[in-house]
């Protein structure tokens, strides 16, 4: 599985990865880059091909089949890391539900929200705090996925440079201390990929036929497509897209944000389109950026027209809400979109509404660009290859 980052900043791993996956611009000769048969090793001498094929995808289902792609900081720059989609794709987004089920929580009833907390607590602030950076998380439906924890191993740091952020002092049985470091432990694509040239070409089409790629943004999305090879492009048949949809989605279109937003977006699918041409499954979750905005206009849906050869191919419209049309039912302007849609009203009520009269010492204000809780801590170092 390609993984890409800031061209500035690659690590070594990367540039790797990419010289084995990209075409053209070799010099060396023909013989010298064939792969070596590796008889010494077992794994290809003893086992045929089929059984290490059937190794192979076991490997990636065990990894997880469907991989998020998602920047790992706030920056534009900031490089793409990946991890497992532990979420149920169908499953009811009940995170309003949870928030107003806390926040209706009588003041005088002692009984709780879970683990024992009771109104006016600090405990119930911060629980009150959790769902609503849930509620506007940039993965929606997914923050399972964003609040899983990566799996962790300590690593000296006589291995790695000093001054690296992460450090953690941990008390040794000889009396003395050692500074250590949390980094996080890699997934098993790049590791195959780099093991050797014949185990690369026989696994990497069974990476890309096993494996949906989950993008968390439009950010992600366009990052990965400018910096990843095209050979590794165009293996990709399975795409889906977590979208936040920007305010600039229903303001007048010939505002000076809206256009800039909107070329972005059109030249997104374009090149989607142009280095993807092999999509056999499209999915989209569409969020408004806030539950109960309106849903975007009908211009910008009309860039998602051109991949009406996809097989399966449907969007997802929740929390849109556009009085007064009804908010469950056909859209008139899509009666030709090329995907099937469903639409997921937004709870009746906003459950933040009526609740500010408690006084608990909340912010007033929905923060527009939430804080990465997968990485919010910053207590290790690398990312999930």
């Amino acid at each position: 599985m390609t993984e890409t980052r800031d061209v500035q900043r690659e690590s070594p791993a990367a540039r790797v990865e990419d010289q084995l996956t990209s075409t053209g611009g070799s010099t060396c000769d023909s013989t010298a880059s064939q792969p070596s048969s590796q008889l010494q090793s077992s794994f290809f001498s003893a086992l045929p091909l089929e059984i290490r094929q059937s190794i192979y995808r076991h490997l990636w289902l065990a990894t997880g089949s469907t991989q998020h792609v998602y920047q790992s900081g706030a920056s534009l720059l900031a490089p793409l890391s990946h991890c497992r989609c532990i979420a149920d794709l169908d499953a009811e987004d009940t995170r309003e539900v949870e928030l107003a089920r806390i926040l209706n929580t009588p003041p005088g009833d002692s009984a709780t929200v879970e683990g024992g907390v009771g109104p006016g607590s600090t405990e119930e602030r911060d629980a009150i705090m959790e769902w609503r950076y849930r509620v506007v998380s940039m993965w929606c439906s997914h923050w399972p996925c964003e609040e899983e924890p990566p799996v962790l191993r300590a690593v000296d740091t006589d291995a790695l440079k000093d001054g690296s952020e992460g450090k953690e002092i941990v008390p040794l049985k000889d009396r003395e201390s050692q500074h250590r470091l949390f980094v996080k432990e890699f997934s098993p694509f790049l590791a195959t990929l780099l093991a050797c040239k014949r185990m690369h070409g026989e696994a990497v089409d069974s990476i890309y036929d096993a494996t949906t790629f989950s993008f968390v943004g439009t950010d992600a999305l366009s990052r990965f497509l400018n910096t990843t090879a095209p050979d590794s492009l165009v293996r990709i048949t399975k795409l889906h897209l977590t979208w936040r949809a920007p305010i600039a989605t229903y303001m007048n279109l010939d505002s000076e944000e809206s256009f800039t937003e909107m070329a972005r977006w059109e030249k997104m699918w374009a090149e989607v389109a142009l280095k993807i041409p092999r999509l056999k499954e499209l999915r989209i979750w569409a969020y408004p950026c806030y539950a109960r905005y309106p849903m975007p206009h009908e211009e910008w849906l009309r860039a998602l027209h051109q991949f009406g050869n996809v097989p399966k191919f449907d969007v997802s419209f929740r929390w849109f809400q556009n009085p007064p049309t009804p908010d469950t039912g056909p859209l008139d302007f899509l009666d030709d979109a090329p995907f099937e849609y469903d639409r997921i009203p937004p709870v009746q009520d906003n459950p933040l509404h009526f609740h500010w009269r408690r006084l608990i010492g909340l912010p007033p204000d929905e923060p527009r660009h939430p804080v990465s809780r997968r990485q919010k801590k910053r207590r290790y170092l690398g990312r999930a290859l």
